[in-house]
């Protein structure tokens, strides 16, 4: 493998911390590519269909809901080429859940806070599900049946013995229901594909919204997030086509230091809120690794991991190279083109409280297995 020439912006700094990590040779490069080709948002949702990756919702830095979208192929130089795609026919919203089968995506729930009605702080949340596949929305005719929510997570595991087919999960989020209470919720759902409806699920770990989730093969990967001012640390390896409930939910090493363990002295980094992560490479030749980029934990964070679900029992967490510090953000969209992850959109913060937001368009793919330290200067 070539080694890249590095300039000036591949150093990343990190926000508030200074520590001497047990992995300084740190390997990976963040590169910039083309910028969003709409306004920059926050709480936006994405997914893919073929060779073609999807952007919409959210809020703008003008604090105005959104419902465009945008889509993006990926060029031999990984290069991405951006258009405008089919306008979303929901509500505008932000925090909204999204998940896709290849060749149909689903997106739903989220919520408006009154940004487009001058009623800011007036949340509605929504329990409507849409179809579209890559040409034509479609509104199913059953709409969530659990409670409402925002920034949950959704996702889609193919069946390993029928590429064909597979189950949708839409699980935690946060609700509000004004007086009657509000909090992080922990149930799951599953959306069956082929009749569009939903069963509940769980629950599962433990509550939070604005966590991650990243499927290699038949297993989803699910980790971080945020209830109030706590980040939980566990990790679950769900197996949906297991025989059993005990192998579908497995729980991998928790993200913090164990006594008797070296390899895990920073693991305590690596919980956080509203960040992302997608998965690369091949469950076949078990070279798939997942990645975990940008959130929060009280302030924006730079540090980026990767996973390696074959190392070790439960595998291995490992700090890669970390995003340049203009580039930090939370509730950003992450997807995956040609075995490439990219980044894009997000904003400082998740839940916007003012009439003007700090948003970004830019975008960056990452470059794994490139030793940031060895690279020339210039």
């Amino acid at each position: 493998m070539k080694t890249l020439k590095k300039i000036s912006f591949w150093f990343a700094l990190g926000l508030s911390l200074i520590a001497c990590h047990s992995n300084d040779d740190e390997v990976g490069n963040w590169k910039i590519t083309e910028s969003f080709g709409g306004v920059g948002r926050v709480g936006a949702v994405s997914f893919v269909l073929g060779d073609r990756a999807y952007i919409g919702t959210g809020v703008s830095e003008q604090a105005r809901e959104l419902n465009d979208f945008y889509s993006c192929v990926a060029n031999s130089d990984r290069e991405l080429k951006w258009a405008s795609a089919p306008t979303f026919p929901g509500r505008p919203r932000l925090g909204a859940v999204a998940f896709s089968t290849g060749k149909k995506a689903y997106v739903g729930l989220g919520y408006a806070a009154g940004y487009n009605t001058n009623a800011m702080g007036q949340e509605e949340f929504f329990d409507d599900f849409y179809r579209f596949d890559g040409t034509t929305w479609e509104k199913l005719p059953t709409p969530f049946p659990g409670q409402t929510r925002r920034y949950a997570l959704g996702f889609y595991v193919p069946d390993p013995n029928n590429a064909d087919k597979g189950k949708a999960y839409v699980a935690y989020g946060f609700y509000n229901n004004g007086n009657e209470g509000q909090g992080a919720l922990k149930d799951w759902w599953e959306f069956d594909v082929e009749t569009e409806t939903w069963r509940e699920l769980g629950p599962f770990g433990d509550k939070r919204q604005g966590a991650c989730v990243a499927v290699i093969g038949s297993k989803a990967y699910i980790f971080t997030g945020q209830d109030g001012s706590s980040y939980p640390n566990d990790v679950i390896c769900f197996s949906p086509y297991a025989t059993s409930e005990s192998e579908q939910f497995v729980k991998l090493d928790q993200l913090k230091n164990k006594d008797g363990q070296s390899f895990d002295n920073d693991y305590g980094m690596i919980p956080r809120g509203f960040a992302v992560a997608f998965a690369v490479g091949r469950e076949s030749d078990q070279s798939a690794r997942i990645y975990l980029a940008s959130g929060t934990r009280g302030s924006l964070l730079s540090d980026c991991w990767e996973f390696n679900p074959y190392k070790g029992e439960k595998g291995r967490w490992d700090e890669v190279t970390s995003l340049p510090s203009f580039a930090l953000r939370q509730a950003a969209c992450a997807f995956v083109l040609n075995d490439v992850g990219y980044i894009t959109v997000g904003g400082s913060v998740s839940v916007p409280s003012s009439s003007t937001l700090s948003v970004k368009q830019t975008s960056y793919l990452f470059e794994p297995g490139i030793d940031d330290d060895d690279q020339d200067d210039d």
